[in-house]
């Protein structure tokens, strides 16, 4: 991997391999603005109606390790469900749905990010040395492989053409399926070097992307021009640390025929600072929540759910930002939710799990050892949780 700027890397050595800042910062103080009694508060909910399936050690950890925390893959080979996720000891591994390992294939690095599989041909997966791969399910071997400026964060983002990803050094490029780059754009250099961040959105001919030097941008697809660039976070460069802004979670065009503004909302989650609603047309600000995320919100039956980083679950009028409820079921920062059948799957810092309904109503808990800082993945009527001891879990 190219040389990073001393600040980066300090700042990567501190976190350690925590998606989160909280551990070693207290969160910035945060402005409620929910309603009187939308609140209901789920205090000592039963560990119940969750089972573990079964679990996987995938980064084989010696003690005192980093802790890693990559994003399994659920892929298609030849009509069979298997699942892809690299660890920290370089490989890339292939488990069947009962986690039972097919093989696994050596990387130069480790992997701390999600893979894409490209309609149900390659899967795209990058390291933690900068390299990006090309890999063929059924053969498990690297096809191609290309080095990039720095290593990716988020996951690749699919399109017409191929493929996005997003680095950490605020680059973002468009690859063909078979590993040809199609274009690059580098955005402003800085900004605070975490070991996770967004990846980029598409809709329609246009890309959307936010650094973490905190400029939100919408590029052309087919060849990558700038259309226009938003500073969305004042001082990335905070004398304390409990005040730096970033972005972690990924953006997400959402439609809000009601909000008499924009039929189209472009929502940005700024970790420590502000749920933002943002016009596609041109990076302005419609509305705002005073909202920590450490993921995307979710869509579904035109309700925005998300999850702050304060323990608490919302359901938000997407045309006016509004909360429908609220459910604190946690003093962690939550990751999700994620819908899998009829239910939100949401998990915090402590190593909880959580299955939600609709109105928020607990419908299951389970505790898993150690953190989880990467929201779950659905599979199979259940979810794929990963922690940061190195285990991945199949729950339902």
């Amino acid at each position: 991997m190219r040389w990073w700027p001393p600040v980066l890397l300090a700042f990567s050595l501190l976190l350690g391999g925590c998606t989160s800042m909280k551990g070693w910062w207290p969160l910035a103080q945060q402005a409620e603005d929910a309603k009187s009694g939308e609140e209901a508060v789920v205090s000592n909910p039963v560990a119940s109606g969750i089972s573990v399936r079964w679990r996987v050690d995938v980064d084989q950890r010696r003690p005192k390790a980093p802790a890693g925390f990559s994003l399994p893959c659920v892929a298609d080979d030849q009509g069979r469900q298997i699942i892809i996720i690299g660890g920290m000891d370089g490989r890339l591994r292939f488990l069947d749905a009962d986690g039972s390992e097919l093989g696994w294939l050596a990387l130069e690095g480790g992997v701390e990010t999600g893979a894409l599989q490209l309609d149900q041909g390659p899967v795209v997966v990058g390291d933690m040395e900068g390299w990006l791969y090309g890999i063929d399910v059924h053969q498990q071997r690297v096809i191609w492989r290309q080095q990039l400026s720095s290593l990716v964060q988020g996951k690749p983002v699919p399109t017409s053409q191929g493929f996005l990803v997003q680095t950490v050094d605020n680059r973002i490029y468009h690859f063909d399926s078979q590993g040809k780059k199609l274009w690059s754009f580098s955005g402003v250099p800085g900004g605070l070097a975490m070991r996770a961040g967004s990846s980029p959105v598409v809709a329609g001919d246009r890309v959307f992307a936010v650094m973490n030097s905190g400029d939100a941008v919408a590029l052309r697809l087919q060849t990558g021009d700038l259309l226009w660039k938003r500073q969305l976070v004042l001082d990335t460069n905070a004398a304390v640390l409990s005040e730096i802004r970033v972005p972690l979670a990924d953006p997400l065009l959402i439609s809000a025929p009601g909000s008499f503004q924009d039929e189209f909302l472009l929502v940005v989650p700024i970790y420590q600072g502000r749920l933002l609603f943002l016009s596609p047309a041109d990076g302005s600000e419609i509305r705002a929540r005073n909202l920590s995320l450490k993921y995307r919100p979710l869509v579904k039956d035109r309700t925005l759910y998300v999850c702050d980083t304060r323990g608490a679950v919302y359901a938000l009028d997407p045309a006016t930002a509004q909360s429908i409820w609220k459910r604190t079921i946690t003093d962690g920062e939550l990751v999700g939710p994620v819908p899998s059948g009829d239910f939100l799957w949401v998990a915090d810092e402590h190593g909880h799990v959580f299955r939600l309904d609709a109105f928020g109503e607990l419908k299951g808990k389970v505790d898993l050892p150690g953190r989880i800082d990467r929201a779950p993945v659905p599979f199979a009527d259940g979810v794929l949780v990963r922690t940061s001891r190195g285990v991945l879990y199949f729950l339902r």
